[in-house]
């Protein structure tokens, strides 16, 4: 169903297209994405007009909401990112345990 999506997309958006891969037609497996690390969709940054986590990865406007995981970085700068999704977890930890439950709110 989402290939047909796409391609009518990519028709009506007159792509040229080498057509749909036929391993995604068949049914979902994770062996096929074993190296697939999905990023995005809850960006940290340094203001909330430009993201939606702050550096600890404490949601701008919801404080007692943290986003840990590859969905704060607006790209994968590598081709394995789990050293610094951990790093970054590792930061969010301290900020919770030493900062955030002795005073609630924002940390940034």
């Amino acid at each position: 169903m989402l290939v047909k999506v796409q391609g009518d997309i990519a028709k009506a958006m007159n792509v040229q297209s080498g057509g749909a891969n036929p391993r995604l037609l068949e049914r979902y497996t994770v062996t096929q994405y074993q190296s697939t690390h999905v990023n995005g969709g809850a960006i940290m940054g340094t203001s909330p007009e430009t993201s939606v986590l702050n550096p600890w990865l404490q949601h701008w406007q919801l404080p007692n909401l943290w986003v840990l995981g590859g969905s704060a970085f607006p790209q994968n700068g590598s081709g394995n990112p789990t050293l610094t999704i951990l790093a970054l977890t590792l930061r969010a930890a301290d900020g919770i345990v030493d900062r955030y439950l002795k005073s609630p709110g924002r940390l940034a």
